[in-house]
């Protein structure tokens, strides 16, 4: 795995798009604010996303009209898609003197809620055709993502019946792998595997902010804001810059208050070692949340990693 995900990182710039396929309302002039939270597990991807001063008219149609919506953000000339979804919810309030329009997204949270499968699939067929099936049932979610799925071809018909989402976590289960949607296309990566994309070098020179930070959950490093990162992804970190993340004064750890001090995991006993680290300072993204404001200084992609063999799965949040 080659060593890239370089951005230019100066004109910085988001759009909103609402409406099917990527055709609606654009806004690309008024202030955006948002917080995109993506992680390796399948339950749905979400946003927040509040634009200033919308017209009345427009906000109209996204309450009656549209159930999409595409977040563009980057830099200039590196503008890439962050986020699509379903939109859940629309709200409008005052601020001052500013209306704001405030709209919850989850990504494929429609197919998620609503996909079922009823069908039979003859003898012979494996799982990577009952992953097929499953793809069939959805309306809103493409199912031309990588998939890693294991499993030998049955001797017996299979009767498939329930929710898609249900039939997905069995796969995935027999696969060793999380099933998820990302920016509506359906994924299944291997919890000891990574996507086939180049690692995201991630230091002073790149963006970073601060020193990661390890801890029971994974390590987790802040950066200027990286569209090109991914649930499932690779970082690329300096090992010697990685911090014991500072306990709260009264908390300890085997006697020994924790103090952000470097890692050296081998001064640790085999008990405190808490998460894993890779030789080579490559790391898979389980949780990674991009918060931006066209109109002030927030503009940063917080990661949440794992070594691979490490913790590699997330359920609300957490590692585990």
């Amino acid at each position: 795995m080659s060593d890239s995900g370089a951005v230019r990182q100066w004109g910085r710039v988001a759009e909103v798009i609402i409406g099917k396929g990527g055709s609606g309302i654009k806004v690309t002039n008024l202030r955006i604010q948002f917080e995109v939270v993506k992680t390796v597990d399948h339950t749905p991807n979400k946003a927040l996303i509040h634009i200033f001063n919308l017209s009345p008219e427009n906000e109209a149609k996204i309450k009656k009209e549209y159930t999409d919506i595409y977040l563009n953000a980057g830099y200039k000339d590196n503008l890439k898609l962050v986020f699509t979804g379903n939109i859940v919810h629309v709200f409008r309030y005052r601020e001052g003197n500013d209306f704001i329009t405030e709209i919850e997204a989850a990504d494929g949270d429609y197919d998620y809620r609503n996909a079922f499968v009823n069908t039979v699939l003859a003898s012979g067929t494996t799982n990577a055709d009952v992953v097929d099936q499953v793809g069939k049932t959805f309306s809103n979610t493409a199912n031309n993502g990588v998939k890693e799925i294991s499993g030998a071809a049955r001797t017996r018909g299979k009767v498939l019946v329930g929710n898609s989402r249900d039939i997905l976590h069995k796969v995935a289960n027999q696969s060793g792998a999380n099933w998820s949607i990302q920016d509506g296309v359906l994924q299944i990566i291997k919890t000891d595997s990574l996507l086939p994309n180049e690692a995201i070098v991630v230091n002073a020179m790149t963006g970073m902010l601060g020193s990661p930070e390890i801890n029971e959950d994974g390590i987790t490093v802040k950066y200027l804001m990286n569209p090109n990162t991914r649930a499932n992804g690779a970082l690329k970190l300096d090992n010697g810059s990685i911090k014991l993340k500072a306990q709260k004064v009264g908390e300890t750890k085997k006697g020994n208050q924790l103090t952000g001090t470097t890692v050296d995991s081998s001064n640790f006993p085999e008990s405190d070692k808490i998460t894993k680290l890779d030789s080579d300072g490559i790391y898979k993204v389980l949780k990674l949340t991009h918060k931006g404001d066209t109109r002030s200084q927030t503009w940063q992609t917080e990661a949440l990693c794992v070594a691979l063999g490490g913790r590699s799965t997330v359920s609300k949040g957490k590692a585990k």
